[in-house]
């Protein structure tokens, strides 16, 4: 999940010890979804001192609302993030500071499935901070605040390399622990993870807690024999093709967006066919899902008299029944509406990640689980 601010009263700050000094070494990265354009400033997170009077550094919106820009009292006119933020779409974006130096700062923006960017400016004129407030300037300005969601902030009183923030970015939990100075995943709290202690303090009103960012992943995969070759890759919001061959026939799908599948299966799945040789011969064909089936007994049964062709039949018709029964009490794997792979809540049942959706033996609904419980 993430925290969101819909209030200037929901800032929340850290000033029981001073931050790291972007004088010296200072690093944070984030995940940001600006949920609404407030058409000016508004501030993600500042490092302030003199009790929030002065800034020392500012992550925020430029005066647009939308542009991500890195301020200081040395350079009021900010380093310029190259990924504008979009409304209701997260960003990535890390801020290094080595010095006071013009290239000392550094902003680093992604969008989801994009490639990082990197500004270059300088970073100077500020305080040695004594505080530290995200979604505001500081507990006791209400100006200039940010209207939507945070989530894996994380300090450094280090300078992280290009490689080390896409790391931090495409991970839920942190990845550099050396030199960190705070680690907030801001998911259902404002807690320190790092071990630190340096929870945040509330403001005057409570954030709310909102989806994950889409951490990035990627998956690779083959699997021959029966399920012939398989092959995946998710990236961001995930993207799937797969191929599968051999007994399953030809099996393709895509799926965009949060998730939207398009499958198709041939040869042996769209056409079904069977032999057994003696004492019995069965030919069938199914269409559709299953379409209709026919079948033929030749033959005898072993140990069976003569005249047993009929007990050729009834064999057949006794291992369909079992067959049968044992596909009514198969729990099933993937949802039978969207295809989706089922998983298994606190309870054992088996329910679609994608529509809540519970399935039972037999590919039988048995009911829905709400949003939550996913």
């Amino acid at each position: 999940m993430s925290q969101r601010s819909d209030a200037a009263s929901d800032r929340v700050s850290y000033t029981a010890s001073p931050p790291p000094d972007p004088a010296t070494a200072f690093t944070v990265t984030l995940w940001a979804r600006l949920r609404v354009d407030l058409d000016t400033f508004s501030t993600m997170l500042r490092l302030h001192s003199a009790s929030g009077g002065s800034t020392t550094v500012n992550v925020a919106t430029g005066s647009s609302g939308v542009t991500p820009v890195v301020v200081s009292p040395g350079n009021t006119g900010g380093i310029i993030g190259a990924d504008p933020l979009v409304v209701d779409a997260w960003r990535m974006i890390a801020v290094t500071v080595s010095g006071t130096g013009a290239t000392g700062g550094k902003i680093y923006t992604r969008t989801v499935g994009g490639t990082t960017n990197i500004v270059t400016g300088q970073v100077s004129g500020g305080s040695t901070p004594d505080g530290i407030t995200l979604f505001g300037r500081s507990p006791g300005d209400a100006g200039e605040w940010f209207n939507g969601g945070l989530a894996y902030v994380r300090v450094w009183s280090a300078v992280l390399s290009q490689a080390e923030i896409e790391a931090e970015w495409a991970s839920a939990t942190i990845v550099r622990t050396s030199g960190v100075w705070a680690n907030w995943p801001m998911l259902t709290n404002i807690n320190d993870v790092s071990g630190n202690g340096r929870n945040l303090t509330a403001g005057t009103t409570a954030l709310t807690t909102e989806d994950d960012p889409p951490l990035t992943t990627t998956v690779t995969g083959t699997a021959t024999a029966a399920l012939g070759g398989l092959t995946a890759t998710a990236s961001g919001t995930p993207t799937v093709r797969a191929t599968a061959a051999g007994q399953l026939g030809a099996l393709s799908g895509t799926a965009t967006a949060r998730r939207t599948v398009i499958g198709s299966a041939a040869a042996q799945l769209g056409g079904l066919t069977g032999t057994a040789a003696s004492p019995s011969h069965v030919t069938g064909a199914g269409t559709g899902s299953l379409g209709g089936l026919t079948a033929t007994a030749r033959g005898r049964v072993p140990g069976a008299p003569e005249q047993g062709s009929w007990y050729g039949l009834i064999d057949i018709l006794r291992e369909g029944a079992q067959l049968a029964r044992e596909e009514r009490e198969r729990d099933p794997v993937a949802c039978l509406d969207c295809g989706e792979p089922l998983r298994t809540g606190p309870r054992g049942e088996l329910y679609c990640p994608f529509d809540g959706s519970i399935w039972g033996a037999g590919g039988r609904r048995i009911g829905h689980v709400s949003t939550a419980r996913i």
